[in-house]
């Protein structure tokens, strides 16, 4: 129809069409992706917009079971999603959570005995996270008559104090002891030594501590006297021994193998364990 206008119609013709043609062409390519967007179904399976979306799940592979008593100082947990890209947290006892990692096993060492929690949840990189899972399990690896350190490690800072118990574990007819305890003292200073509930109500009790900083040795002495054969039995604190580290690493409290411990009859109560205490420098 434009070759059948007079030459200046049909430029004028001609530039109009042009200039409409380059306005609904866009427009038509607009309209058509959007009437196509519906049709779009996302194949990225942890996104939620798609049909066949899964929340976030954890699994425990291996590690203690709910209300299982285990007789070691360390327990490991392996874990697992249902998605290889997720991320984990976990949080035992009551310590804080710690932050997400892609690490899917955990093992936590110097258990102390009694009852532990340990927490897991995971969550996908979208952020979208699972429900906890939370198993309950204790620790008995102690085999007594013993002497050991509690809590067994103490996590803390150069110049920070923290206090130790020295326990008597599963100990029978106990009525006196004597032990020395060895650091190194450029990595630890002795603050305070003081006594325990071990002996509490039974009437005269000795209790003398020794602190020779320079030697790093600490002896402890308690015991019972008088009474028709006191003694004591079962498991408790003989001492409370408030310590300082002294330096950025790592270093430890033992006792040096002259522990003795004695029934009413002055006989030698047989250790099976002494286990000593660990400070680690965070």
């Amino acid at each position: 129809m434009l070759d059948k206008l007079p030459a200046n119609q049909y430029q004028v013709s001609k530039s109009a069409w042009n200039y409409n043609m380059k306005r609904i062409v866009p427009v038509m390519i607009l309209l058509g992706f959007l009437s196509c967007m519906d049709k779009f179904v996302p194949d990225n399976p942890i996104d939620p917009n798609n049909p066949n979306y899964l929340p976030p799940i954890i699994t425990i592979i291996s590690s203690p079971v709910e209300g299982e008593t285990i007789s070691s100082s360390s327990a490991t947990f392996v874990f697992e999603g249902n998605e290889s890209s997720m991320l984990y947290r976990t949080r035992f006892d009551d310590n804080n959570w710690s932050g997400w990692q892609n690490s899917t096993a955990k093992t936590f060492d110097y258990l102390d005995e009694g009852a532990h929690r340990f927490q897991l949840q995971g969550k996908y990189t979208t952020g979208d996270t699972s429900a906890t899972i939370e198993i309950n399990f204790g620790v008995d690896a102690v085999l007594g008559p013993a002497l050991m350190f509690y809590p067994r490690r103490h996590m803390t800072t150069q110049g920070s104090t923290v206090t130790f118990q020295v326990i008597a574990e599963e100990v029978y007819d106990l009525t006196g002891m004597e032990m020395v305890i060895s650091y190194n003292p450029a990595h630890i200073g002795v603050e305070a030594v003081r006594q325990g509930s071990l002996f509490t109500g039974f009437g005269d009790v000795v209790f003398f501590s020794e602190d020779q900083p320079g030697a790093g040795r600490l002896t402890i002495t308690c015991g019972i006297w008088g009474g028709e054969l006191p003694s004591f039995t079962g498991t408790s604190a003989i001492a409370e021994i408030d310590v300082q580290l002294k330096i950025q690493d790592d270093t430890t409290l033992e006792f040096n193998g002259s522990e003795l411990l004695r029934d009413p009859n002055n006989d030698p109560i047989i250790l099976l364990e002494v286990i000593g205490g660990y400070l680690q420098n965070l």
